[in-house]
């Protein structure tokens, strides 16, 4: 037979081992980078090696000097602990598998020291374990702060806070007005709970419960406001000044024995308990808050529209409020008994205002010595309209007593009754204000 008809080197069998030596090389590649990152970074040495780059990242991060303790990491464990130059300590240890993707560890913060990494002003301690898939995350633990503690859950998804359950204990109040720089003096204690969902998605649903008991108050010295004026969309909104769209459905019910505590937010010394259910609904472009309450022995309802998150509707109602414990609520000694009737109606250009008092009985002696007025003792009924706008205020009612002939003598008219009025009120807010 001729040689020259056989094939000396099939073209076939050639291809295909050129693709075994190519894949083998890439095998063997693989295998070298593999030894070459699992001994950079699972290894004592490599972990060596890499705590210099962990401690330059913490430090980037935190902003703050830090002294790395320990720095430990397996292909399958973790550890890491560092102090700050205040002493607060940060640990976390645990376990974690790449395929499937998984982590089960536990964090210990201990931020006795305000100063440092712990910015709150305060002691913060917070222990607690963290577990699930990377794409979502369980975390559960306990926080003490504020001289009282706080059990939470929560949820994140794709390292954003999806949902979160908080439950309040024995937070001392006078703690938290400390850290905010606010004048204070009560032993009130905080208890409670929150539930908040939906957060990463923004179609959040909220509820929450509150008791604030106090057996000790006392007044303080009201800061001066600065006067500088914001709304909720210049709050919320991005750079550019857009606000991702959201739903809110949220309810809270709170007990308070003394809303004195509140002096410094709303500016006024207030002096009275007062039961509140609150629901808020609505989006961005409109809220629609509803808050029922019992203050001074009478109801009050308040409905609050909010449009694109700034005020746009006001309605109040007060029904059979006690006079003296409405006098009382405004840190005034009340010059008359009876109950009370009200309403305000307002679009925030114009606003419309009606009492009715009911049953209403003078005291002489605390108009003559609080408000320098003199009146004689009688009893009344009495309904006041007010409108009220930017340019003018218009006034109307009437006014029914048991004595047909009333004289005064050397007393002010209604007007500069009303004015001496508004005149001790005045007194009562922080200095400067209007």
């Amino acid at each position: 037979m001729d040689t020259l008809d056989q094939p000396i080197n099939p073209p076939e069998k050639a291809l295909r081992r050129d693709r075994i030596r190519t894949f083998t090389l890439f095998i063997l590649i693989l295998i070298t980078i593999v030894i070459v990152i699992y001994s950079a970074l699972f290894t004592q040495g490599g972990n060596r090696l890499t705590a210099p780059l962990v401690k330059n990242q913490l430090e980037s991060t935190l902003k703050q000097p830090i002294t790395l303790q320990t720095f430990f990491l397996s292909y399958n464990q973790f550890e890491l602990a560092f102090t700050d130059e205040a002493r607060n300590s940060i640990q976390t240890k645990g376990h974690y598998t790449l395929f499937p993707p998984r982590i089960d560890a536990f964090y210990d913060l201990n931020l006795s020291t305000p100063a440092g990494i712990n910015t709150l002003k305060t002691p913060l301690y917070i222990n607690g374990t963290l577990k699930g898939a990377y794409h979502r995350l369980a975390l559960s633990g306990n926080v003490k702060i504020f001289h009282g503690a706080a059990d939470y859950n929560a949820t994140l998804l794709f390292t954003q806070l999806d949902s979160i359950e908080l439950e309040l204990h024995q937070i001392k109040y006078q703690s938290l007005m400390d850290a905010l720089e606010y004048p204070h003096d009560s032993d009130t204690r905080l208890n409670g709970n929150l539930i908040v969902s939906g957060l990463k998605q923004r179609t959040i649903n909220a509820s929450s419960t509150l008791k604030a008991t106090t057996n000790r108050f006392v007044p303080s010295v009201i800061m001066e406001d600065d006067n500088e004026s914001f709304d909720f969309w210049s709050l919320l909104a991005d750079e550019n000044g857009k606000i991702a769209p959201f739903t809110l459905n949220a309810q809270v019910n709170a007990q308070i024995d003394e809303l004195g505590i509140l002096e410094q937010f709303v500016s006024y010394p207030l002096q009275t308990s007062a039961a509140l259910n609150v629901t808020l609904q609505g989006s961005q472009q409109q809220l629609q808050l509803n808050a029922q309450g019992k203050a001074a022995k009478g109801d009050i309802d308040t409905q609050l529209t909010l449009h694109k998150l700034r005020p746009s509707k006001l309605k109040l109602d007060i029904k059979h409020a006690d006079i003296p414990s409405l006098f009382t609520l405004l840190s005034l000694p009340a010059p008359i008994s009876g109950t009370l009737d009200g309403s305000i109606d307002s679009n925030f250009s114009k606003a419309t205002v009606t009492l009715a008092i009911q049953k209403a009985h003078t005291h002489p002696s605390i108009l003559k010595r609080e408000y320098g007025i003199t009146q004689p003792d009688m009893t009344f009924d009495s309904t006041v309209k007010m409108t009220i706008t930017p340019k003018e205020r218009h006034y109307s009612g009437s006014f029914k007593s048991n004595l047909e002939n009333i004289r005064l003598d050397n007393s002010p008219d209604h007007d500069q009754m009303l004015q001496e009025l508004l005149r001790q009120i005045n007194q009562n807010r922080p200095k400067g204000e209007i």
